[in-house]
């Protein structure tokens, strides 16, 4: 049991530092399998509908009682008068009981076909609509981890930054305790650090509800950053949202052809027989008779004007699918075009951010110097350890927005996130 536990926990460390991990962790959640589920009944949709091109055998039973003598079965003249030449019953009764069956198939119906036709589109429909959500759902983990791969880099600078104070605060002490220091620089100083724990609890209830985003999508604890870098470049194709848009486009075309399909005549097979019991009303002879029929039916509607305005619906539905791919093509088109233009700005701002940052360490050793010199007042020295956290903060927070930015790129193009990140 003891060695269970140890696992479980190796485990747990395991997943809170891997993205690939918590990639794979979505896709056992019940969102992802909702989606799932949702393809399969489609293709049981679909299989419903072939299904009813094969025959369709009912098996019946049933006792009748008339208000006067009726037939179990036709009676031809030719019968009728050689029973009664040797005086059996005729085939009549009051009460009847048959057992039998009826067998239907249909010959040509051609909407079923066209509606066949039709779901194996709608069918891919679905299976685009999970790529979809499960990628968006892993872009979602992506923005998260990355925001909260900022905050734990914002609570370090924060954190460096009451570090150094507190050096300097030390320094500062002796010198306020001989009288060389005004006592008011200690005073200010202790009080940025007591400012300084009230930002790192602020930064802590932010963090939990990061992990908490985290969670959710992952069932995962997350307690650490998690460090990830981009391998592979995106692979520009074909939009994602618009291949199940395309997909829907189809199927109202079929829809329309199957609006135009109520036209065409409908031809069935049917079959029934039955054995029919009972008493002759004659002579009470007890009766066992057979009878079957088989024949094919056509049924055509030659004028319902509910189909006519059908056939006009599925027209505007298919004009509608068309406008819908040329508005989600414009808006995806604007999106990218952001996208580039905002990952190109960022990468600049990291690479003057990182030479900003070395600078500001420099400034900041000698604003320590001159402060414990007492040549400079505590808010200008206190404003160059801002200066520095802040600088540390924002590289993070650069970082962070490019993940999010190459995350949401990589969506749009329907990529695999995995492959672009690790």
């Amino acid at each position: 049991m003891k060695k269970l536990l140890i696992l479980s926990s190796a485990i747990i460390a395991i997943n809170a530092t891997d993205i690939s991990l918590l990639f794979q962790a979505i896709k056992k959640q019940p969102e992802s399998k909702i989606d799932n589920i949702a393809v399969k009944e489609m293709q049981l949709t679909k299989k419903k509908v072939t299904s009813s091109l094969y025959p369709k055998l009912n098996i019946f039973s049933s006792f009748e009682h008339f208000s006067s003598p009726a037939n179990i079965k036709p009676l031809p003249p030719t019968i009728a008068a050689k029973l009664a030449q040797e005086g059996k019953g005729y085939w009549f009764s009051r009460n009847i009981t048959k057992v039998g069956f009826n067998i239907s198939m249909p010959l040509f119906v051609k909407e079923i076909f066209d509606n066949a036709k039709k779901l194996n589109h709608i069918i891919k429909v679905k299976k685009y609509q999970a790529k979809i959500n499960l990628l968006k759902r892993e872009a979602l983990l992506v923005t998260y981890i990355s925001k909260l791969n900022y905050l734990y880099s914002l609570k370090n600078a924060i954190t460096q930054k009451e570090n150094s104070i507190k050096t300097t605060l030390k320094a500062i002490k002796v010198g306020v305790e001989v009288g060389r220091i005004p006592e008011f620089k200690l005073l200010r100083l202790k009080d940025a650090l007591n400012s300084i724990k009230v930002k790192k609890s602020q930064i802590n209830m932010a963090i939990d509800d990061v992990k908490s985003k985290i969670y959710s999508l992952t069932k995962i604890e997350i307690n650490s950053p998690i460090k990830f870098k981009v391998i592979q470049n995106i692979q520009k194709k074909e939009f994602l949202a618009i291949k199940p848009l395309k997909e829907n486009k189809k199927a109202q075309q079929i829809n329309l052809k199957i609006s135009k399909d109520t036209l065409y005549p409908k031809f069935m097979l049917q079959a029934k027989g039955y054995r029919a019991f009972a008493k002759a009303y004659n002579n009470g002879d007890r009766l066992a008779e057979n009878f079957a029929s088989i024949g094919i039916y056509m049924n055509w509607n030659i004028f319902d004007k509910t189909n006519l305005t059908q056939i006009q619906k599925s027209k505007l539905n298919v004009l509608k699918s068309n406008l819908e791919i040329q508005k989600t093509l414009k808006n995806l088109n604007a999106e990218v075009k952001k996208i580039y233009s905002s990952l190109k700005e960022t990468n600049k701002a990291i690479k003057l951010t990182q030479n900003s940052l070395e600078l500001k360490e420099e400034l900041l050793k000698s604003a320590k110097s001159a402060f414990e010199l007492n040549s400079m007042t505590v808010d200008e020295y206190l404003r160059y350890e801002d200066d520095l956290a802040n600088t540390k903060a924002n590289l993070a927070n650069l970082i962070a927005i490019k993940n999010s930015l190459i995350a949401n790129l990589a969506f749009i193009y329907g990529n695999n996130l995995e492959r672009i990140f690790k």
